[in-house]
């Protein structure tokens, strides 16, 4: 019976295989079963911990790996990474081992395996099982392997380490990590000098070590052996080629971009949505669109970011003199670099001379030999020539500069552009040095505003407008324009070179005089509508107070009340009434009630009287707050309040209005200019917005002020198609879209050659039978031309 039971039950199913059973296969489901139970799976961390031990013993003697086995260590040596937090003795050995190999092997590894490596030690120092000093000398050590995948990664790496321990507030480890990518800028390995650059210029834009240590530490790599870490190091002094050229990078509302920004979907989400979505040719239009959009404010981030260090990196140079005189050293010598070394030396030299006003008077001669029309890259050093003038060089030094540009630029035997870039370098000198031209080289410029190209003369009028706001005397009497005040005489900073005006006050306070009487009067306002609410509750008092009297009884006849009366006029008036009341006769009480209104009556006029002389006193000290000077008005509004930030903009404002339109023009509001023409009122914008930038920037001009021309130049017709070509890119063929379906977007003479000959056989037949007289001739004659082996030819 057993056995028949036995023999009669349904065989058992077969089980399926058990989760351990699958992970043998699986490293990554069995990192995941480890982690749950470290010490039950013990036994099967040792085996993968053997395996890895066996593998590197053969690493030691053949170090390229083939290929087959390659990924068998790369999953091991992952799984063992993300487990041995939870087996310490294990972990050290491993790590140590991963170190030994690097640092005797690394040069033959395969590239995938030492790579490996490196992410496989960065994810044990991330859970503390390497110290980082240890592993960042290894990493930096290894960039002199000639791997351009490898030294990427080593560099992002150690930028994220930085960024982790300041997020955690480690100032320790920083400052160690800071101390030694500073002593590997003077190691002999040039390739690891340059990563510690790199390394210490990205930490300083990401406001992880921004302070004048790392700065000063970068400007010694200016007097590097290698020369592409002299110009990492000048071009971070100097900036993007956008700043240089003045390109606008808009920095107000700078939170509400953010916000909006904060709103848009990021570029993760973007592609997210159009990896999981059908494939049209509009999506991926948009996709590439919106991709492009967001690189670009990227990077206009970035770059807006960078200039802001630009600036600050320069002002924390601990001796800016000493440091321009080793460079301008570096220009003087008999070496021979190459011409875009030189350029950034010149261009960070005037950087300095400019912002922190220095004394190196040898450079504005040296610059003398580049300043011809022909000169490679002659408008930069132009530009790089007005950012070194500043107001404390003496006036002879730039004399000889500005003349060398006037006799090499500013003639009639160079091209018209040649001209309108040298004149308007002279305007950009003038704006620092006002006093560095004499009157006759400047008469002699401002004769061009004839001249019979544009550019040219409009270069001169701007130069000339110039003049007229800092120093007008260089100029003819008529080119002066209309006689200037005294007061704007004494509103000068310098009376000469050397001899600035000391004020105990801020220059163009006046200003803020006028808002001070719109507040009073603003509160005057608001005063009298609260008289006017009082006087309104008085009047609703009575009112209230006659219905009570109806209730009671008949009341006696009142006077109406104006809104104007006093309280006094009504007390009178109802005492009247009540005299009225007491007797017919009431002689002596009418006598005696005259008596009182005469008296009444003379009370009232002095009053009056007095009112009158108050308002002829308030009237007069206005004419006299009017008539009182800029300067004392300045002086009294400096002494009476604290200016605030939103104050000194407006001063700034009004004393750049009043440096190009004169006190007399701004106290009418600018009013009665119908007298100039167009261009004119251009060039008195472009003037005022001149000082503008000099006082919102660092102080030094950009280079679209020197290539500034009014008219443009006329494209040629290779010119002008390759601007259309930009234009087209990433538009596509020009109407209907071409499809690029199997059997659609060909034509019936491109679909008929595919079809079989039976099927188009009777269309031929017909198109032969179709055809002219001419044609069955022309056909018949190329026939027999062929047939006796001649080339047939067109009739």
């Amino acid at each position: 019976m057993a056995a028949a039971a036995v023999a009669s039950a349904p065989a058992e199913p077969t089980r399926k295989r058990s989760r351990f059973v699958m992970s043998e296969h699986n490293l990554g489901l069995m990192q995941e079963i480890v982690r749950k139970d470290p010490e039950s799976y013990r036994e099967e961390f040792m085996m993968q911990y053997q395996y890895y031990l066996h593998t590197i013993k053969l690493l030691h003697l053949q170090p390229e790996v083939s290929k087959l086995d390659i990924q068998p260590l790369l999953d091991s040596i992952i799984f063992l990474q993300g487990v041995a937090q939870f087996y310490p003795t294990e972990a050290k050995s491993f790590s140590d081992t991963l170190l030994m190999i690097l640092r005797e092997q690394s040069t033959g590894l395969n590239p995938e395996v030492r790579l490996q490596f490196c992410k496989s030690l960065i994810c044990l120092r991330n859970k503390n099982l390497v110290d980082p000093l240890v592993l960042t000398e290894l990493l930096f050590d290894l960039t002199r392997i000639e791997d351009k995948r490898l030294r990427k990664f080593i560099l992002a790496a150690v930028a994220a380490h930085i960024k982790r321990l300041s997020i955690k507030r480690d100032g320790k480890t920083l400052g160690k990590m800071q101390n030694f990518c500073i002593a590997k800028l003077k190691d002999s390995r040039s390739i690891v000098a340059r990563a510690a650059q790199l390394v210490l210029i990205d930490a300083f834009r990401r406001n992880f070590w921004r302070d004048a240590k790392t700065v000063n530490a970068v400007a010694e790599c200016c007097f590097h052996k290698l020369p592409k870490v002299q110009i990492a190091a000048m071009k971070f002094f100097l900036g993007t080629k956008e700043d240089e050229e003045g390109i606008e990078y808009d920095s107000a509302d700078e939170d509400e971009k953010e916000e909006k920004e904060a709103q848009q979907k990021t570029l993760k989400d973007i592609m997210q949505s159009y990896r999981h979505a059908k494939k049209t040719a509009k999506r991926t239009k948009d996709f590439e669109k919106a991709k492009k959009a967001l690189n670009k404010k990227r990077k206009s981030k970035k770059e807006g970011r960078s200039r802001e260090c630009n600036l600050m990196a320069i002002q924390m140079i601990y001796d800016p003199q000493e440091l321009s005189d080793r460079l301008y050293g570096l220009l003087e010598q008999k070496k021979v670099d190459k011409f875009e070394v030189r350029l950034f030396r010149i261009a960070l030299i005037a950087r300095l001379l400019g912002i922190h006003k220095l004394q190196t008077l040898g450079f504005y001669s040296y610059l003398h030999r580049y300043l011809q029309p022909r000169q490679r890259d002659v408008t930069r050093i132009l530009l790089y020539a007005a950012q070194a003038c500043h107001d404390l060089v003496p006036p002879d030094t730039i004399e000889q500069l500005i003349r060398c540009i006037a006799q090499n630029f500013i003639s009639d035997r160079n091209s018209p552009e040649a001209m309108t870039v040298g004149i308007n370098a002279v305007r950009e000198i003038l704006v620092n040095c006002p006093f560095a031209a004499t009157e006759e080289l400047m008469r002699d410029l401002a004769e061009y505003k004839q001249y019979k190209n544009k550019n040219v003369s409009m270069a001169a009028k701007g130069l000339i407008a110039l003049c007229r706001t800092v120093n007008p005397k260089l100029l003819k009497k008529k080119d002066r324009g209309r006689p200037v005040d005294n007061e704007d005489t004494e509103d000068k900073e310098y009376f000469a070179f050397g001899a600035p005006i000391v004020r105990d006050f801020v220059p163009g306070a006046e200003v803020l005089a006028d808002d001070a009487g719109d507040e009073d009067e603003e509160a005057e306002v608001s005063a009298s509508e609260n008289d006017s609410d009082d006087e309104g509750e008085w009047t609703q008092v009575v009112s209230e107070s006659e219905e009570e009297s109806d209730s009671e009884g008949p009341a006696p006849k009142k006077k109406k009340l104006s809104a104007d009366e006093d309280d006094d006029e009504i007390v009178e008036i109802e005492d009247e009434e009540d005299s009225d009341e007491e007797g017919e006769d009431g002689e002596e009480v009418e006598d005696e009630d005259e008596e009182e209104g005469s008296e009444d009556d003379d009370v009232d006029e002095e009053e009056e009287d007095e009112a009158d002389a108050s308002l002829s006193t308030s009237k007069a000290e206005s004419v006299a707050a009017d008539e009182q000077k800029p300067d004392e008005k300045a002086a009294t509004v400096s002494t009476d309040r604290i200016l605030t930030q939103s104050d000194h903009k407006k001063i700034r404002q009004w004393q750049m209005k009043k440096q190009i339109l004169g006190a007399k023009k701004l106290a009418r509001g600018g009013k009665k200019r119908e007298h100039l023409t167009n261009s004119d009122r251009k060039i008195e914008e472009e003037v005022l917005e001149t000082f503008q930038t000099r006082e919102t920037r660092d102080g030094l001009p950009r280079l679209n002020a020197i290539e500034h021309f009014h008219k443009k130049k006329k494209e040629t017709k290779a010119e002008r198609m390759e601007r259309i070509q930009e234009g087209r890119e990433g538009r596509g063929e020009f109407g209907k879209p071409k499809k690029n379906g199997p059997h659609v977007g060909r034509t019936n003479r491109e679909q008929a050659k595919k079809k079989v000959f039976s099927m188009v056989r009777a269309k031929k037949r017909g198109e032969n039978r179709q055809r002219s007289f001419r044609d069955q001739q022309k056909s018949l004659r190329n026939y027999l031309l062929r047939q006796s082996g001649r080339k047939p030819g067109n009739m």
